[in-house]
């Protein structure tokens, strides 16, 4: 089984203007490693095959949540279906958790 990504809800803010808005340059980085995942690259090997994202799995009340890094300012935050070997995004752009 290959991996997949869902980012229908970033998509859904997109399309209400409802998003933070991110650089063409951070963009291009997420569409990077959404492509590796599409090819069937797990999440952390396709951050790595990108470079300098900073994959990190958050602790504390944020458990079971992922970030890798855009840029300075942005992050991509998603979770990780390991066995159905599924990554659902939760938000593109802006630091994650806000605040």
């Amino acid at each position: 089984m290959a991996w997949t990504i869902d980012d229908s809800q970033p998509r859904i803010l997109y399309n209400k203007d409802k998003h933070v808005a991110v650089t063409a340059s951070a963009m291009s980085k997420y569409h990077e490693w959404r492509r590796e995942i599409v090819r069937g690259t797990d999440p952390k090997n396709a951050a790595d095959k990108v470079g300098d994202m900073h994959y990190e799995q958050l602790g504390g009340k944020h458990k079971g949540i992922y970030t890798i890094r855009l840029s300075q300012e942005h992050r991509v935050a998603f979770t990780i279906n390991s066995t159905l070997q599924q990554v659902s995004v939760i938000s593109i752009g802006g630091h994650f958790p806000p605040g």
